[in-house]
């Protein structure tokens, strides 16, 4: 029986090549795009859970209360760890973290590492590693000793061990004690290299530079730990932030589940983060995604009903029961939707090293996750796709299929236009989704920031003592060359630092915590920055270097002024008057509004030299700073490329929407195109009576399409509202964002309507071009 059933299945299933083509192809591109997405958000949200005691770890995060604002930082002080270990039981053991960017020399070349990192030796016993070489109870128990990721090891020892070697790390040989599997992707800090630190000569409460993460015993009472924090924080931090005057200044610990770090947001000194929205977004478009194409098949199945309506109605005066033809109809599906799983398959793994790239990440295939998912989408497509279409035709009345009365089925029709309304509501929504993405994105690159981001490198300069006394001459050095536009040495754009700002106006003392810059002279000429009012900085005034500030617009709001110049201020050591305001400027991503910001000049040694020059002359800059400092590593970034890196996910975002979208589009597109052609064979007669009694194409066209645009309406009236929805709450996770505008809603609505007549109209054409002898030939 089950050969006989899979024999006529397959014979189907060949009978109608072009209809079996278009629903494999939509499944299997519709099952790809579904499981594509499940890697990515199974990779975002499962970020450091691969930790064995992921369940029991947090981050402990810091809020700065000051009188007029608040900071959110993701580090904590560096005594913390000490104290959370010594007098919290509910601890098992904390830890520290440092980023350490180190100068490697190694066969006289030097290399810049940045995911180097300061720890405590107890680090093995937080967070997972798995050793290859060396093992985790003695490794970093010794001071100046290191333990290499197995990448880095081979980077710089190759196939050799490295254990019992030195790594020069910034002039200081250190013992290598171990050698571990390199960290998964989706790591929230990634780690190459844990460098033995001491942190007792340096503990102290008011740093606020490195991270600390806690490893809780089992069942520990966190809002009761959260609590005691709070009173820890006040006994030991709140002084020191309440000295040399400052007052109404407190600090708070948060607990952060290490689960939930990946998508912290909105603290400084925090690494990259994810978009937990977002992943809930991609999330939903798999499941639009992959109804459209199950509704595809329904539909065309259903639609293509009338064709086997005749083999129904004789198989069951013949004696066949429903649930034989349930199981014949269900056989079909199986073959149709295997074949597209298998296809998708191929998709999957031909897919995945392009979207890689595209998203500069490292997306892999977990082979237990996997084969649990493609099994839920295969039974659920089988099920849905598959169960429906069994019924219905194995439903048919034999008496009314005989007759023909069956095709004139209300509830057929209408399950089909139900089935085209909700293809065309997900295609307006997604559509409606990527014009608002590609808008705000458009605005990002276009928005004026405030100043100028093209040509501008910064060069990071050497933090060695031994370097400082180059540093000068260096710099003389650059302003000779032609190439070079211009020069200013600070701490740069990217290095700011907060601190409190106390001002006295009628008679009104108010202190609140800001940004600081510490500048020059060149600061805001390199930059292209305007001055509102007053002047710049000056090297000729001398008492500019310790009694002069700028200050921003935002400043200005926040203090109430109309005009800033002339006013008393005070703040990270310096005293005097406001010279000059500055036109606001975008040094945040515009995720965020613009913060008050206070700019000194620079009486602290530069750790920033940035050089206006095109990106064709760097070997200019780069051969000079080796001349300067023979054995560092030439560390620069260019500000445009710093600037995009705040939109990364943004962009990731965007990407995959774009592809996604045009996948739903393409699968609706086979629907249309699919059901269409069977509705025009099942109506071929009809035009041809038509034709014969004078009807024009034009007309033909419009009596075929007047039912879609009905369709499309319908479509609209219920995706536009809730595409606006939708697209409005994600343009309020921007400070500075676009506004949505009617034409965003209209496009889709029009694009769908000229595909739809364009694959309509293709069919009725050459409908219309056929001799109608031979549509009336049978009858």
């Amino acid at each position: 029986m089950i050969k006989n059933y899979l024999k006529i299945a397959w014979r189907n299933l060949l009978k109608h090549k072009i209809f079996s083509g278009i629903n494999i192809l939509g499944l299997s591109i519709g099952i790809a795009a579904c499981i594509i997405i499940f890697i990515y958000v199974r990779f975002e949200l499962t970020y450091d859970r691969y930790n064995r005691n992921a369940d029991r770890i947090a981050r402990v995060a810091s809020t700065i209360k000051a009188p007029e604002s608040d900071f959110m930082i993701a580090s904590s002080p560096t005594a913390l760890a000490d104290a959370l270990k010594q007098n919290f039981p509910e601890v098992v053991t904390a830890v520290r973290l440092d980023n350490a960017a180190q100068a490697v020399k190694c066969n006289n070349e030097v290399f810049k590492e940045e995911e180097f990192y300061r720890t405590d030796a107890d680090i093995f016993s937080v967070f997972s590693f798995d050793f290859i070489e060396g093992n985790s109870a003695a490794a970093l128990q010794k001071p100046q000793s290191i333990v290499l990721t197995q990448s880095v090891a081979k980077k710089y020892f190759g196939n050799t061990s490295p254990l019992g070697k030195t790594l020069v790390c910034n002039g200081t040989p250190l013992l290598v004690t171990g050698v571990v599997k390199d960290r998964p992707a989706n790591s929230d800090i990634h780690i190459n290299a844990l460098l033995s630190a001491d942190f007792s000569a340096t503990a102290t409460w008011d740093d606020f530079d490195l991270y600390t993460y806690v490893l809780f015993r089992q069942n520990a009472d966190i809002k009761n730990f959260e609590k005691k924090l709070t009173a820890l924080a006040k006994k030991n931090i709140d002084p020191l932030l309440n000295t040399d005057g400052s007052t109404g200044y407190s600090a708070k610990m948060e607990i952060e589940p290490l689960s939930d770090v990946h998508f912290s947001q909105g603290k400084l000194m925090d690494t990259p983060k994810g978009n937990k929205q977002s992943n809930y977004i991609f999330a939903l478009l798999a499941v639009f995604i992959l109804m459209i194409a199950i509704l595809n098949y329904i539909n065309l199945s259903t639609a293509r009903s009338f064709e086997r309506a005749k083999e129904v109605g004789i198989r069951k005066v013949s004696g066949a029961g429903k649930f034989q033809l349930v199981r014949q109809f269900l056989f079909e599906s199986f073959l149709l939707v295997t074949g597209a799983l298998l296809l998708s398959v191929v998709l999957v793994k031909a897919t995945l090293p392009f979207l890689n790239t595209l998203l500069q990440t490292r997306l892999s295939v977990d082979p237990v996750a996997a084969t649990i998912l493609v099994a839920v989408i295969f039974v659920t497509t089988l099920l849905l796709a598959g169960l429906y279409p069994a019924f219905v035709l194995s439903g048919f009345n034999p008496v009314s299929v005989l007759k023909g009365s069956w095709r004139f089925s209300i509830k057929a029709v209408w399950l089909r236009k139900s089935i085209t309304i909700a293809q065309f509501t997900i295609a307006i929504v997604l559509i409606v989704g990527t014009i608002v993405i590609h808008q705000q994105m458009k605005f990002i690159r276009e928005k004026d920031l405030g100043f100028s981001k093209d040509q501008l490198l910064n060069i990071f300069l050497p933090r060695d003592s031994v370097y400082q006394g180059a540093v000068k001459a260096f710099q003389n050095d650059l302003r000779r060359q032609s190439a070079v536009k211009g020069v200013t040495v600070g701490y740069g754009m990217a290095d700011a630092t907060l601190a409190s700002t106390y001002t006295s106006f009628e008679g009104k003392k108010r202190e609140i915590l800001c940004t600081y810059y510490v500048i020059d002279d060149w600061f805001l000429p390199v930059f292209q920055m305007h001055l509102l009012e007053g002047r710049n900085l000056s090297n000729s005034i001398i008492t500019d270097k310790n009694e002069a500030f700028l200050v921003n617009e935002s400043f200005l709001r926040t203090m109430g002024w109309q005009s800033g110049v002339g006013k008393d201020i005070e703040g990270f050591g310096h005293k005097g008057k406001v010279v000059g305001v500055v036109k606001d400027f975008y040094f945040k991503s515009l995720h965020n509004t613009i913060e008050p910001l206070v700019m000194i000049w620079n009486t602290f040694p530069a750790n920033t030299t940035t050089v206006k020059i095109s990106p064709a002359n760097l070997s200019v800059v780069e051969s000079i700073f080796k001349r300067h400092f023979p054995a560092t590593v030439f560390d620069y970034a260019f500000v445009d490329d710093t600037v995009n890196k705040q939109y990364m996910q943004d962009n990731i975002t965007m990407r995959l929407f774009n592809w996604f979208t045009v996948f739903a589009i393409f699968i609706s597109c086979l629907g249309i195109y699919g059901l269409a052609t069977l509705i025009i064979a099942q109506r071929a007669k009809e035009l041809s009576v038509r034709k014969v009694l004078g009807a024009t194409i034009s007309q033909l066209l419009a009596l075929l399409t007047k039912d879609y645009i009905k369709l499309l309406a319908w479509a609209m009236i219920i995706a536009l509202p809730l595409a606006g929805y939708l697209m409005h709450h994600w343009l309020l996770s921007y400070a500075y964002r676009i506004q949505l505008s009617w034409w965003m809603f209209v496009v889709p609505v029009v694009f769908l309507l000229i595909i739809t007549l364009v694959m309509i109209g293709r069919e009725v054409i050459k409908a219309a071009l056929v001799n109608p002898v031979k549509g009336l030939r049978a009858e």
